[in-house]
């Protein structure tokens, strides 16, 4: 029996940057529109880091080591989005942008588990965004490359992920200095990407690897371009 997408999303991410916990099942943490309602009337949400109208939200637990309390907003029009359309039947313009955010708020709640588990865990949002955009990308890349029976994506596939995960946003509604942070993120990760791929194959899990344990200073000294 198959996974649900979302578990799917999870363990893919979890095996692919190696990490340390697990936040399977992440069913566990999600919340749809009534839920997410609930949440910011009760003003228990202390920090989120937003998506495409998805976004993670996280509240510092009292007393308790510095633990965190989190749930993964998905908004209802985007599960049935991709209910309708499941991206393992076929990604494109009917599916992608809902799949886009759909990992990018998966690879936030994956990583900042991952950095929270550590000693000195900090994740700055720069972080978290050039992150699950080198994720989005990665992961479309995988989804279209098993639909297409092939191990790498031609120029036209390329360009399609490259045109709704980067050229086609332009984050003018949004204020800063979000604005100017999801700009530099949306850079950071392009070079780093075209970098990658300019690389041996054999040689890009051990890089992506070594980017996801980095911290911020370390990614910015090494991998940005």
């Amino acid at each position: 029996m198959s996974l649900p997408l979302i578990e799917a999303l999870a363990l893919l991410l979890e095996r692919t940057y190696d990490t340390s916990r697990s936040v399977r099942p992440v069913a566990r943490f999600v919340v749809g529109d009534e839920g997410h309602r609930r949440l910011t009337e009760r003003r228990v949400v202390r920090e989120s880091v937003d998506g495409a109208a998805a976004r993670l939200l996280l509240r510092r637990l009292r007393g308790d080591g510095g633990r965190w309390a989190a749930a993964l907003y998905l908004p209802d029009a985007i599960v049935a989005r991709l209910e309708r359309y499941d991206p393992r039947r076929g990604l494109g313009e009917a599916n992608i942008d809902e799949f886009f955010a759909l990992v990018e708020e998966v690879d936030h709640l994956v990583t900042f588990a991952d950095r929270a588990g550590r000693p000195g865990g900090e994740v700055s949002l720069l972080e978290l965004e050039w992150h699950a955009a080198v994720s989005q990308y990665l992961v479309g890349a995988h989804f279209l490359a098993r639909l297409a029976g092939r191990s790498e994506l031609d120029a036209e596939q390329r360009a399609f992920l490259e045109h709704h995960l980067f050229d086609k946003r332009d984050y003018e509604a949004v204020p800063e200095p979000v604005r100017s942070r999801y700009r530099k993120a949306d850079r950071l990760a392009r070079g780093f990407l075209h970098d990658l791929y300019r690389r041996r194959p054999a040689d890009r899990l051990c890089r992506l690897r070594r980017f996801h344990h980095a911290g911020h200073h370390e990614k910015l000294r090494t991998f940005a371009s």
